[in-house]
């Protein structure tokens, strides 16, 4: 299950934009079971994680799966994530998820990336 929330800038982490420690004071968006965005989820992960393909060949051919696989660690979304996350949806995936779900969800983050006073992350 992919968890969206957000929580004020001032008291995200600043180096640590992935596994960081989940605050209690968090502000729910949304829960998906969806396996498109788990899919898109886990896609920005792995473009955080590994920089190269060698690197994620690396990780793969060494079976270090749980470096693989995004599995519910907290990562922070830029407005970039979310222009593709948006896109992506628009052009017909996300359709396992309650209609209009998925639109209430952006317009939640779309807010929060206008008064620059939230960061968005999953988890």
């Amino acid at each position: 299950m992919v968890k969206f929330a957000s929580m004020p800038t001032k008291y995200a982490p600043k180096r640590k934009t992935i596994d960081f420690a989940l605050p209690k004071w968090r502000n729910k968006m949304g829960e998906f079971q969806d396996p498109d965005i788990e899919g898109f989820i886990n896609t920005v992960y792995q473009e955080r994680t590994f920089k190269t393909q060698k690197e994620f060949n690396e990780a793969y051919d060494n079976r270090l799966l749980d470096l693989l696989h995004w599995s519910n660690k907290p990562m922070i979304l830029t407005r970039s994530d979310v222009t593709v996350f948006e896109e992506v949806h628009r052009n017909g995936a996300f359709d396992t998820a309650k209609p209009g779900a998925i639109d209430k969800l952006l317009v939640k983050m779309k807010a929060c990336f206008e008064t620059g006073e939230k960061v968005v992350f999953v988890y």
